[in-house]
């Protein structure tokens, strides 16, 4: 079983494997992300937080999600954050787990709209799945951002309308 709690910075390194295993580049990007959230001054703001799906019986991390606002600080908008499963847990019920639980939060914070960015590379088909399992829905793609065949895909979800949650469809 799995649960998930607030990340710490202790988890940093496992958090940074597990990106790395999927996404070189992304590792590193995030690494410098984690590093400069917890050495600011408020890392426990509710309009940006991090959380670790943790294995129960080993205290492993599994698995990584959080939430950041908008870049513009547009009211009731929030961003899906270095959302990633390690490859060893996928298809175990922890990225509905973890992404259950983002929605969840955010809608306490009056969120009007969460977004979230991705790829179109194969390798990110599972979690656009995902996401459109959760009603999220593409709302903006650049054409060969990453590489010729790579799109930018920015996905967003509507938190006004009820019943948000993963469907079986």
């Amino acid at each position: 079983m799995f649960s998930i709690r607030t990340m710490t910075s202790a988890d940093v390194d496992a958090v940074v494997t597990i990106i790395r295993s999927h996404e070189e580049a992304d590792g590193e990007l995030a690494e410098r992300y984690y590093h400069e959230f917890f050495e600011s001054e408020d890392p426990e703001s509710p309009l940006q937080h991090n959380v670790v799906a943790i294995v129960d019986a080993t205290a492993e991390v599994a698995g990584v999600g959080g939430w950041y606002p908008d870049k513009y600080d547009w009211p009731g908008i929030l961003w899906l954050n270095w959302f990633y499963v390690a490859e060893s847990h996928r298809r175990r019920g922890v990225g509905t787990m973890l992404l259950q639980h983002v929605i969840e939060n955010v809608q306490r914070l009056d969120t009007r709209k969460l977004y979230v960015d991705t790829s179109t590379d194969a390798g990110y088909d599972d979690a656009v799945q995902l996401y459109e399992r959760f009603g999220f829905r593409e709302e903006g793609r650049l054409i060969d951002y990453y590489e010729l065949g790579e799109d930018y895909l920015i996905l967003g979800l509507d938190l006004t309308r009820p019943q948000i949650g993963p469907t079986t469809t």
